[in-house]
């Protein structure tokens, strides 16, 4: 399998690409245009393709690039699927394919978007506060969030001690679970609804307003065994999660502190269930696995001071290091999310009785 064909080089490829594709394949383009823009000072857009009823009652819904730098594979899948063919939709369905929630992510490559937000910590209803860390998020913030640009500070000695301390599932907990008091820190979630979110929820909202049925798939990386993928589904959602590993198997899991996954306050399934109370709601994030937690940790530490404490410019080793932590540059890797990433989108069709191609 020729994966080039489908793992862009960059932001601005992997969008045109993904427009030309829906032309080709006749479906309709909403660019949820931002304010912020790329490297080169070109605008940067979350582009949705709609195949289907514009207001439909049953939906399936595929995005990526929610945090940024792992949007290469996300598009890389859907790219893929678009160059075979959209199936026949019976009247009442559509797809939707949201490409690169993050845009800025993606074209600075950072996981994170303009104003340093995780956006998979964004999504807070609107009675809940942007405010609150952990307190083991405090404790440890000198040693996630160093007010240095990037240098060698024995990091995995340091981090090698924490876990003897506190255990790999508590920290990861504490560090990823998401944290709104540290603006500069790693997984920061926002002092409010972030524009692109906002355009997102409101696009949503508007389409989706007759709904009765929604298939929503989230692609994500940098989580578990290298070229493996996990369904994770929010742990509130067991009814949910157990209808969804009939179908797709023991991938599904749980988003707890047992498995390879975290919870997490603000995630974007959250916008789901809130914009749409009475649907049958079905979310799960695709998370593929690359490399140890710990190496990410250290990719994602390193890039965030670069880019708050040095030049922040892509032509750096922080850049490079952390686009490979979540789009490794290996064909058995790429050839393994295409595939995955092709059957779970054709078993996910079958929830809504799309029929399996």
């Amino acid at each position: 399998m020729t994966t080039e064909r489908y793992f862009s080089t960059d932001y601005i490829t992997a969008q045109q690409r993904f427009q030309e594709s829906v032309a080709a394949s006749g479906g309709r383009l909403d660019s949820l245009k931002l304010d912020a823009t790329g490297p080169q000072g070109e605008h940067l857009s979350i582009d949705v393709a709609l195949f289907g009823s514009p207001k439909p009652r049953h939906v399936f819904v595929h995005s990526s690039g929610l945090h940024g730098v792992e949007a290469f594979a996300g598009s890389a899948i859907q790219l893929q699927w678009l160059k075979q063919g959209i199936p026949p939709l019976p009247e009442g369905a559509a797809i939707i394919l949201v490409h690169v929630v993050n845009p800025y992510g993606m074209a600075w490559l950072r996981r994170f978007n303009e104003n340093n937000v995780d956006l998979n910590r964004n999504f807070l209803a609107m009675d809940e506060e942007f405010a609150g860390a952990p307190e083991a998020y405090r404790k440890l913030d000198g040693f996630l969030n160093p007010k240095t640009p990037p240098s060698r500070d024995r990091f995995y000695l340091r981090a090698a001690c924490l876990v003897a301390q506190h255990g790999m599932r508590t920290l990861r907990q504490a560090v990823a679970g998401g944290q709104y008091d540290y603006p500069n820190g790693v997984f920061f979630g926002g002092a409010c609804l972030e524009q692109g979110p906002a355009k997102l929820q409101a696009y949503m909202a508007d389409r989706l307003a007759d709904v009765k049925g929604i298939v929503a798939i989230d692609i994500h990386t940098g989580l578990g065994p290298f070229g493996d993928d996990r369904l994770l589904v929010d742990a509130a959602r067991k009814i949910t999660a157990s209808r969804m590993a009939a179908v797709f198997g023991p991938r599904v899991q749980l988003l707890n502190t047992r498995g390879v996954a975290y919870e997490v306050r603000g995630a974007q399934f959250n916008m789901y269930y809130r914009l749409f109370p009475s649907a049958e709601v079905y979310f799960a994030s695709q998370e593929f696995g690359t490399y140890n937690p710990l190496r990410v940790l250290e990719a994602l530490r390193a890039e965030n001071r670069w880019h708050h404490y040095g030049a922040g410019t892509l032509d750096h080793t922080t850049k490079t290091n952390l686009r490979k932590m979540f789009d490794p540059d290996d064909a058995r890797w790429r050839r393994s999310i295409l595939q995955r990433g092709r059957e779970v989108i054709n078993r996910g069709l079958t929830l809504i009785s799309f029929g399996e191609r």
